[in-house]
This record gives C-alpha cells, sequence and structure tokens, in this order.
C-alpha cells in the first residue's frame, strides 16, 4: 500500500528514510504527516511511516531552517 502527497507523490510504507531537499518538499511532508495522523485506526507501518517522515523534517529543519 501507498500514500500519496499533496503533489501525488508516493511514499511507500517500505521506505527506509526519506531525504527532503526543498523547502517545498518538507512543507508537502508535514502536510503529509498531518494527514495520516488523521486516520482513524493507524497501523504499525502507520507510525513507522509517520516516524520516518517526522525525522526527514527535523533534518530538514536542521540543516535549511
Amino acid at each position: 500500500m501507498h500514500y500519496t502527497n499533496r503533489n501525488n507523490k508516493i511514499l511507500s510504507k517500505m521506505a527506509q528514510e526519506i531525504v527532503i531537499k526543498t523547502e517545498k518538499q518538507y512543507e508537502d511532508n508535514m502536510i503529509a504527516v498531518f494527514e495520516l495522523q488523521e486516520k482513524e485506526e493507524l497501523t504499525a507501518d502507520d507510525l513507522k511511516q509517520i516516524e520516518l517522515m517526522l525525522k526527514a523534517g527535523e533534518k530538514y529543519e536542521a540543516e535549511h531552517l
């Protein structure tokens, strides 16, 4: 199963790391996190995906903001 963010980019549940290189990607990533968190029932894979996305956002913030 895959999730798509606002720009219809596919986010695979099996991703090991998410790399954010632009402010637009950062914004889209954070929006996708919030959208995923709105699900009524989160699975273990959902929680892993959220963790990866938040780590990517934190790394971008530390390096660029």
